[in-house]
Order: C-alpha cells, then sequence, then structure tokens
C-alpha cells in the first residue's frame, strides 16, 4: 500500500509542476526614445512572452545589443526578471547611453548620422541578441532581431 501510494504521489508530482513546451516569444513591442538631452540618450522597448506553464522561471537579458543607425550604442543592462506561470507578461528593455561615449566611438560618421536623424525626424532602431529562459534545469534561448524606425518628437 504504501509503494502505490508513493508511486502514486511522485507521478502527480512530475505531471503537475512540469514544464510542458517552452514559453512562447511573442514580439519586440513599443520601442521608444524616452529621454534625449546633451548627456544621455534613452530607448526603450517590450519584449511580450506568454508562459503557458505552471513553473515560473526567469529570463535573462544581457545578451541584446542595441544599434541606433546601425551604429552599435550598447547592450541592454537588467536583472534578471522574473516570469510568471500560466500568464502573459512583457520585459522591458531599456538603455542609457551617454552621448560622449558615443562622440568617441565614430567622431565623423555618427554626428553626421544623429543630424540627419535629427532634420528627418527619425531613427533606426535594431534590437538584436538573445534573451535566455531558465527553470529549473531547462534553459532556452530566443534570438531577437527587430528593427524600427521611431520618430524624434522635437
Amino acid at each position: 500500500m504504501i509503494k502505490k501510494l508513493t508511486i502514486l504521489i511522485l507521478i502527480f508530482m512530475t505531471t503537475s509542476c512540469a514544464i510542458r513546451q517552452k514559453p512562447e516569444f511573442i514580439k519586440i513591442d513599443r520601442i521608444e526614445l524616452v529621454n534625449a538631452n546633451s548627456r544621455t540618450l534613452t530607448l526603450k522597448a517590450d519584449a511580450l512572452f506568454n508562459n503557458p506553464n505552471s513553473v515560473g522561471g526567469r529570463l535573462n537579458t544581457e545578451g541584446v545589443s542595441v544599434f541606433v543607425n546601425d551604429i552599435l550604442m550598447g547592450v541592454v543592462s537588467a536583472e534578471a526578471f522574473k516570469v510568471p506561470a500560466k500568464d502573459n507578461f512583457k520585459v522591458p528593455l531599456q538603455i542609457e547611453v551617454n552621448t560622449k561615449d558615443l562622440l568617441n566611438k565614430d567622431p565623423n560618421g555618427l554626428l553626421g548620422g544623429l543630424l540627419n536623424s535629427v532634420l528627418n525626424r527619425s531613427l533606426k532602431v535594431t534590437y538584436e541578441g538573445i534573451i535566455q529562459f531558465k527553470a529549473l534545469s531547462f534553459s532556452y534561448n530566443y534570438p531577437i532581431n527587430k528593427t524600427e524606425t521611431i520618430k524624434i518628437k522635437l
């Protein structure tokens, strides 16, 4: 009787708390310029996901690079994001870039490109890299490659 009860409990535990399928990456949404001044440039986007499992996990976004007008601005730096169980959720992808660092990277091409963007009132922003999901002993990688032209409001 005890053996049957133990086997029944083990079967119940393995089927009720299992990760049956990996969380679904839906899209990158709402790429926008949050703040632009003489010292910093702040860009933000949302990565939308759906987790159909009854177990949550963590997402690591540190493998995502941000390009503006095809020039590398930096890498998204964020703490690991806690994934809710059985829910849709969004992960904020924000980057703050020091404008002095930008001018030092490519003093001729960058300044001309940024001035052209201001005159055209648009920026070509690309989020590219890998977002990693970890839960229990499972790990999934989601390749990200989203380019969008955003309007600059003066």
